[in-house]
């Protein structure tokens, strides 16, 4: 593949138009200078919930003017203030030119006070940063047992693309790969196929289910010293290129930045090769999925969410996964409500609320996600839900997969004829017994209706 070429796709990977809509630094700022002020003050607003230094700033400066909320000096003040315990430079010498200027030290200083209690520093960072800046994808380690290698597509290949996908599945009794979701894929729908092909042959080594496994497979193609050469002799052609992204990440585009902290996570891209040329740190793909978190972007926040939870990390940082949670499951991330809703209702947690986890459930079932519905399901039967409240859910259910061996077994298990429990009982077996999936719940159902 030739320079222009991997440039070519490197532009269409950053700036690709995403079906999420979120109000990041750089649409904030947007509205800002179209005149939207109302727009803007509300999405500043959201994005300093979440410890944005540069949105505190300008909501001092709308503060100040009157700009989509009313003029307040002591506001402004408050906000300035906020913006330089975030780190913001200009931010405290701006303030004590505010508190110059007006009459009222003393509500100047409550009404910072005040605000502190809601947006200051230790607050935020109690509530979303974690412990350490380092990327936790410590999940509890299996043993894989069966493995084959996903499929690079031809196409993908001869053109020359590279990217990844971020799926989410569970894993049977017996260690089977089931119920395969996909978070994110990039590009869309390129590599989709191939990683739903693969998954279904994974086995692991576990005696119990394991529900919500969360995996990211990268594809690529890294060439080693022949890209060398061709990154050497395209040097400047790159600088040029690659500017535009830098500037979209820094101007606070959520989007933009969580894209390149995907492919700074892997040393093996193409892509990673031009990037890493700019961003040199150390775990700089955690500090851009963080600052993709603070803009608001849900994927992030999910992502750096599922990061936290998963393993054995500190009760601290499993507090801040599960606010990250909740910030990308109330943006209608799917992914992300049916996460939450599996963490309300495990009774080993201490937020454990079945209520909560039900309603979070429903929420992503009515998002069409899948696992979810499926969850639901299973859930409304041990919590002895009338059954009308359950069929509907049963049905659609269904209409996507009308052999999927745990629905026809929960649909024997709401039949009150014995003989049809009977029958959707052992088609519910043959199903799991031609998908290679665990029987044993089927087989116990069986076993009580003789």
């Amino acid at each position: 593949m030739n320079f222009n070429r991997l440039i070519a796709i490197l532009s269409m990977c950053l700036v690709l138009k995403s079906p999420i809509v979120c109000a990041d630094l750089y649409s904030a700022t947007i509205a800002y200078q179209s005149k939207n002020y109302q727009t803007a003050f509300h999405s500043f607003e959201q994005l300093a919930q979440l410890g944005n230094a540069d949105a505190m700033y300008n909501l001092a400066v709308m503060s100040l003017h009157g700009q989509g909320t009313p003029p307040s000096k002591p506001k402004a003040y408050a906000w300035f203030m906020l913006a330089s315990e975030f780190g913001s430079d200009d931010a405290q010498q701006t303030a004590q030119l505010v508190l110059q200027s007006y009459d009222d030290t003393q509500a100047m200083i409550d009404m910072y006070q005040t605000m502190q209690k809601i947006y200051s520093y230790d607050v935020t960072a109690k509530l979303l940063y974690p412990s350490n800046t380092r990327n936790k994808t410590n999940q509890q380690p299996l043993e894989r047992t069966s493995y084959i290698s996903p499929t690079y597509p031809d196409e993908a290949r001869r053109l020359g693309l590279e990217g990844w996908v971020w799926a989410e599945f569970d894993i049977d009794d017996s260690g089977k790969v089931t119920n395969i979701s996909i978070v994110d894929s990039h590009p869309k729908n390129t590599f989709t196929l191939s990683i739903i092909n693969a998954l279904p042959h994974w086995e692991y080594q576990t005696s119990s289910a394991i529900n919500n496994r969360s995996l990211t497979y990268h594809f690529t193609t890294y060439k080693g010293q022949q890209y060398d050469k061709s990154f050497h002799a395209q040097k400047l052609e790159y600088q040029r290129e690659i500017t535009k992204h830098i500037d979209a990440a820094e101007q606070g585009n959520g989007r933009v930045q969580y894209y390149i902290s995907q492919w700074l996570s892997s040393n093996e891209y193409n892509a990673s090769k031009l990037l890493k040329y700019h961003w040199r740190e150390p775990h700089s793909d955690t500090a851009l999925l963080l600052a993709s978190a603070k803009n608001n972007y849900p994927l992030a926040q999910y992502k750096l969410a599922t990061s936290l939870l998963n393993g054995s990390s500190s009760v601290e940082d499993q507090r801040v996964g599960l606010n990250w949670l909740h910030k990308a499951a109330e943006q209608n991330l799917a992914a992300a409500q049916y996460r939450l809703g599996l963490s309300y209702l495990q009774n080993s947690e201490q937020h454990y609320a079945p209520n909560q986890g039900i309603k979070w459930l429903t929420r992503a079932a009515n998002m069409q996600h899948f696992r979810a519905t499926v969850t639901l399901i299973g859930e409304l039967i041990n919590a002895k839900s009338p059954t009308e409240n359950i069929m509907p859910w049963l049905n659609k259910a269904l209409s996507e997969d009308n052999t999927h061996p745990t629905l026809l077994l929960y649909k024997s298990q709401l039949s009150n004829v014995p003989a049809q429990a009977r029958r959707l009982a052992k088609k519910a077996r043959k199903s799991a017994i031609s998908r290679a999936w665990s029987t044993t719940a089927i087989d116990t159902f069986i076993a009580s209706l003789n």
